[in-house]
């Protein structure tokens, strides 16, 4: 598989920078997990709308699908090709739902929710509810004998381990640093990043959704502590091949 980043900053975009999204694509099959404001555009750098084979939506959070009425307009008006199948929790789906009320022109939507799983094209893909505000989904994607964990948002008392161990890549959220935890925020630092990412013997740990202003330096140094393995940070139009 091959994973680009296509946004990378958590709850609001950074300058010049995009929300969370992500191309995952591997023989058989083209997926977009997540689709946050910006994302549409880059996506269109690496591939088309009729390329699509799937788009994942981890929640509801507006940083994480508001990209989606967007591409309702150009499914429905401009590209040739049948709705696009969307995997989304049911809180995601009332929004989209309330924007875009004719939404079945466009997509084909399939409610998954914790403990779900799904094969798309050569992809198996499931699902595990995360601690976060919302119903929150974390995924393992699985293809070619390689596998991958994305941990959408989440606080520390979700673990990466609850969808398996020996992942090839962590895609781990790493909003602030250690000195803003026991903040009653339901996400990661980067030292809980590191010893998630450890505790699940992943292989490889990138970090994504740090807040904007955020030292990137910084989070790579302290989840590198808690880690002890290879640590990145992510940028838009990184590609990692597992």
């Amino acid at each position: 598989m091959t994973i680009t980043v296509l946004g990378c900053s958590g709850s609001y975009a950074a300058a010049s920078q995009a929300c969370t999204g992500f191309l995952i694509q591997s023989e058989a099959a083209t997926v977009w997990l997540d689709a946050g404001p910006g994302t549409l555009a880059n996506l269109q750098r690496h591939v088309g709308l009729r390329d699509l084979t799937a788009i994942v939506l981890s929640h509801e959070h507006p940083d994480h699908w508001l990209e989606l009425p967007v591409v309702y307009s150009a499914v429905r008006y401009y590209e040739q090709r049948p709705p696009v199948p969307v995997y989304g929790t049911a809180g995601t789906l009332r929004l989209a739902r309330a924007l875009t009320p004719d939404l079945d022109h466009a997509f084909d939507w399939h409610v998954i929710a914790d403990g779900d799983a799904a094969v798309i094209g050569d992809q198996q893909w499931r699902w595990s509810a995360t601690d976060h505000y919302v119903e929150t989904l974390a995924c393992r994607v699985d293809s070619a004998g390689s596998s991958m964990v994305f941990s959408s948002d989440t606080g520390p008392r979700w673990q990466v381990a609850a969808l398996g161990t020996g992942f090839d890549l962590a895609l781990l959220e790493s909003t602030y640093l250690a000195d803003g935890e026991g903040h009653g925020l339901l996400h990661l630092s980067a030292r809980q990043a590191g010893v998630q990412a450890a505790a699940a013997a992943a292989k490889r740990l990138v970090l994504t959704h740090l807040a904007p202003g955020q030292d990137r330096e910084a989070h790579r140094r302290e989840s590198l502590g808690a880690y002890g393995g290879p640590v990145e940070v992510a940028a838009i139009g990184d590609c990692y091949l597992i």
